[in-house]
């Protein structure tokens, strides 16, 4: 069940408040995890998928304004008072999950670990959210397309992505003949390689370099899994200190 990055980085203290409760399952791409407005009962944890948090728009579309795969943890909302919200969370790629009942997420919430699981994917999901706004607003669909895929591969840690041309158009909210055309390019400078439902990125470090700048505010240092890992050190130092 360590195949989740926020799950790896807790001490075996931590893990020992949530082991009993965890299962694993496999979710199929399509699967709604959530839906807006119903409160959620589970908090997800993806091993080898990844989760799209999606607003529902009126003309019944919808537009990703987040993705979480091993680096976090996806869930309705990490505020226990919380019963107000407008996402969806679905399983954009399919793959292995770890679940976890939302009431002992919070039951668990005085150990600091724990504690700090629960902000730094607040954090995540927040900043991605701010981050997409601005992207959208001002940057190119082709730069938009990079930025996806390449963290795509980073939050899956693998460059073999089994997705179709409509679901980027979806989520990033642009035409699927825009999304050929950019894919085409890419292919043709050898950035990537595509069939229908699979593509392969060929080249991670020139598909970063043709992404817009949002790469940079959603680095590995922002992660849920990174932060953790950090703060455990950081305490283990001090402890050491004594």
């Amino acid at each position: 069940m360590h195949g989740n990055g926020c799950l790896s980085a807790l001490s075996a203290k931590a893990m020992s408040l949530f082991r009993p409760y965890l299962t694993e399952t496999t979710f199929g791409e399509g699967t709604v995890l959530w839906e807006g407005k119903k409160l959620a009962s589970e908090v997800y944890f993806p091993v080898s998928g990844l989760v799209s948090i999606v607003v529902a728009l009126s003309d019944g579309g919808s537009v990703e304004v987040g993705s979480i795969g091993l680096e976090g943890a996806a869930c309705a909302g990490f505020d226990a008072d919380q019963s107000d919200f407008n996402t969806r969370g679905l399983v954009q790629i399919g793959g292995r999950f770890v679940r976890l009942p939302m009431s002992q997420l919070f039951a668990a919430k005085e150990n600091t670990e724990i504690e700090n699981l629960i902000a730094f994917c607040r954090d995540w999901i927040l900043m991605q959210a701010q981050q997409e706004a601005g992207c959208t607003a001002v940057h190119s669909a082709d730069k938009r397309f990079c930025r996806w895929l390449f963290q795509a591969c980073e939050r899956m840690e693998t460059d073999t992505l089994l997705l179709t041309q409509e679901t980027i158009a979806s989520v990033l909210g642009i035409r699927r003949t825009t999304v050929t055309l950019i894919a085409q390019t890419l292919q043709a400078y050898g950035l990537i390689r595509y069939r229908r439902g699979k593509i392969v990125v060929l080249d991670r470090a020139r598909l970063r370099a043709a992404a817009c700048e949002c790469c940079n505010s959603l680095d590995r240092q922002h992660w849920p899994s990174t932060r953790l890992l950090d703060a455990r050190r950081s305490l283990n130092r001090k402890l050491s200190d004594f």
